[in-house]
């Protein structure tokens, strides 16, 4: 049995070994811990001192390509899009200033984009089905097939008809009869809340430019499908659609959906809309799908690279495997003086 004397002799142990590590701590052990303390915060306001001039440099060589960009941008994409008529459809959640910077991006390219049709987050609730659905009975055009699919779909198809018009072929200097935008059906749909028309005009843009924003809730898949559905449409509409935004709106938004669908096949996008270079690759991209191509370009998952093949001054692709410089042909003899041959 523990007694008494056992618990004295054990607090007297430790109040002891207190007193021996003050008297070490306050003696012989106190230059030694000071000179210790010294050199390690010496250290640590070298190191910081270190790493506010890295995050400087860093900030300066930004700044610097973030410049040399902008100065080069302009230039890069000047003529892409000459004349071509170019709707801009800012979907729930887009960042106004993203919006802006496509359209001054698209205009430097040459291109008309006065229409600009803003998506309301109303577009995808579950309780506008069924207003869709009515919207596209009575509004459909002659031309204009409703699938057997829901009120999504149908009113998707709708709208798309009225914003968008394919480009016809026609005899060199002869101009397309150029269709103009439904305003009946734009109007009836801003009616019921499902979109907001922000800038008009009466002839019917040939392409678009989706600007995506994030897309949060339970529901979020439903909605995001939703969307999927409408630009799947408005791709059909016309000669193409490029769905751009900013990174942090990729990652589980639209711009995902739309390359985990079907409809990567006949969509692009683009995930860094937020950037001059990702703004350069909405313009190629959207070259692209007037040449019938798709790709999905910027950084966030598996990707076909920064921007899209940049079209010769003819507008025309690049060929991969073209002619060598040197003239040889494939069996190593010189063909320059071969008559009619590849200059």
């Amino acid at each position: 049995m523990i007694d008494f004397r056992y618990h004295l002799v054990s607090i007297i142990a430790i109040f002891f070994a207190l007193a021996t590590g003050i008297v070490l701590g306050a003696g012989p052990l106190s230059d030694t811990i000071d000179d210790t303390l010294t050199d390690q915060t010496a250290d640590l306001r070298e190191e910081n001192r270190g790493l506010r001039d890295e995050l400087e440099s860093a900030g300066e060589e930004q700044a610097y390509q973030e410049a040399f960009v902008d100065e080069v941008m302009p230039r890069l994409v000047s003529g892409q899009l000459q004349d071509q008529r170019v709707a801009i459809i800012p979907l729930p959640g887009a960042e106004e200033e993203t919006v802006e910077q496509v359209q001054e991006t698209l205009e430097r390219a040459g291109a008309q984009s006065e229409l600009i049709v803003r998506i309301e987050p109303t577009w995808t609730d579950p309780d506008s089905e069924p207003v869709l659905d009515e919207l596209a009975t009575e509004l459909v055009s002659s031309g204009v097939e409703l699938g057997s699919g829901n009120g999504f779909d149908r009113g998707s198809t709708v709208l798309a008809s009225a914003l968008l018009s394919q480009q016809v072929e026609t005899s060199p200097g002869v101009e397309d009869a150029a269709q103009t935008v439904d305003t009946t059906v734009v109007s009836a749909y801003e009616e019921a809340g499902m979109l907001r028309l922000e800038q008009d005009t009466s002839t019917a843009p040939t392409l678009a430019v989706a600007v995506a924003g994030p897309v949060s809730g339970e529901d979020a898949e439903e909605r995001l499908d939703r969307l999927v559905t409408l630009l799947a449409e408005l791709d059909s509409a016309g000669n193409g659609v490029v769905v751009a935004g900013p990174s942090f709106a990729a990652e589980g938004g639209v711009l995902t959906a739309v390359r985990g669908s079907d409809a990567a096949e006949d969509v692009s996008t683009v995930d860094v809309a937020d950037l001059p270079t990702g703004r350069a690759a909405v313009i190629f991209a959207l070259t692209e799908q007037q040449r019938g191509n798709t790709g999905h370009y910027g950084v966030i998952g598996e990707v076909d690279g920064a921007l899209p093949p940049v079209p010769e001054e003819n507008g025309t692709e690049p060929e991969d495997g073209g002619d060598d410089e040197s003239g040889e042909g494939e069996n190593g003899s010189d063909d320059s003086d071969d008559e009619g041959g590849d200059q």
